[in-house]
């Protein structure tokens, strides 16, 4: 099952470390609230409106919480001075799946098999992990990270999927605490980086579990891009599937840039990319060939589309065309956008390009029982 985009209802937990905990106002609220997740599969055609599949199980992320640590803070007050101190203004865990209905249980962050950890058998959290506690009554941001594209990962060593601060602490020219993703890594889509990011503010404003939940909704930080190709309808050139060469994206960045971190305001640095330029062949979708088409390519990519290049060969021709498309309206790829090319190729020339952008999102909601609005 794709997943593209992640839904995800949280629920921190109350500051204590018994069945029961104060809140400010003085009341008590039952029991440890363990966080919960629904996710939903992206494919309009197989979500249901009231209902959504789960996020898979195993499937892992990685959650930083901030809040306000001083005693005289206000909600208005930065969330830190210079930079964040762990276990004072802020934390950092990991999580998992571990069931088919999407619930999620705390883990360390090298994970491991649930056989070789001490388990708390009402809750299946690793008692050696680390949770998440509401600190106050005043505002907490909570900021989760995962690769879309690599849910079942481990620690994310290698590609730093499951790493925020302060595991990671790069800054780029501005002082910002940003991850750096190679956007050529991979022999095919599902394995170049699609990192979906989740934040939300809000306080624990109610004493009940419901009252306080978290809602998380994961967004994709760079742009998905597919160009379907079909064959001249005027004949003027007669191509079939197999003399489709390639089709390359010219002048998108080798690289993208996420914040993992907040600045100390709350805000967050808007995804970017590099300035180093690269042309990016694209990989064919052999599963999803829409109707009409010949051959269908697909990638994810970032930066300026300065233009897609497309090589192929007539039948019972030993030559090849390569055409350039750059009349292209909206050059900068943004963030979270799929962008469809429906291109028919001509001799020598391409012909009656549509462009679809849309989204890539499904506009879903959630309720607070985890269902689809």
């Amino acid at each position: 099952m794709k997943i593209k985009n992640l839904h995800i209802a949280m629920v921190a937990l109350l500051m204590a470390g018994c069945s029961e905990a104060e809140i400010d106002n003085g009341q008590q609220q039952k029991g440890l609230m363990p966080v919960l997740f629904s996710a939903g599969n992206t494919d309009v055609a197989l979500t249901r409106a009231e209902s959504a599949a789960y996020m898979p199980e195993n499937s892992r992320f990685v959650c930083s919480m901030f809040f306000h640590a001083g005693a005289n803070d206000k909600d208005t007050d930065p969330y830190y001075s210079g930079e964040p101190n762990p276990e004072v203004n802020m934390s950092t865990t990991w999580l998992k799946i571990n069931n088919t209905t999407g619930n999620a249980v705390y883990r360390q962050q090298s994970f491991g098999a649930d056989d070789e950890l001490s388990l708390d058998e009402k809750t299946g959290f690793d008692k050696a992990a680390k949770c998440f506690y509401w600190q106050n009554r005043k505002n907490h941001i909570f900021l989760a990270l995962t690769d879309n594209n690599q849910l079942a990962a481990d620690h994310g060593l290698g590609n730093n999927s499951l790493k925020l601060f302060p595991d990671i602490t790069t800054v780029d020219a501005n002082g910002n605490y940003m991850l750096e993703y190679d956007l050529t890594r991979g022999s095919k889509m599902a394995q170049q980086p699609d990192p979906i990011r989740a934040v939300v503010e809000m306080k624990p404003s109610g004493s009940t579990q419901e009252s306080n939940r978290v809602k998380l909704f994961f967004e994709h930080q760079f742009s998905q891009v597919h160009v379907n190709l079909k064959s001249s309808l005027d004949a003027s050139a007669c191509v079939s599937a197999d003399q489709i060469k390639k089709v390359e994206l010219l002048g998108v960045s080798s690289t993208g840039y996420v914040a993992y971190c907040i600045k100390p305001d709350g805000s967050l640095p808007k995804t970017s990319y590099g300035s180093t330029t690269t042309t990016l062949e694209m990989f064919e979708n052999t599963t999803s060939i829409p109707t009409g088409y010949l051959k269908s390519f697909e990638c994810i990519a970032f930066g300026m589309l300065q233009g897609i290049r497309i090589t192929w060969r007539e039948s019972n021709s030993e030559v090849d065309h390569t055409v350039t498309y750059e009349a292209i309206t909206e050059k900068e790829l943004k963030s979270g956008t799929k962008y469809v090319y429906n291109m028919e190729l001509r001799r020598s020339l391409i012909a009656q390009v549509t462009a679809v952008i849309s989204p890539w999102t499904t506009g879903n909601t959630y309720n607070t029982q985890g269902t689809i609005q």
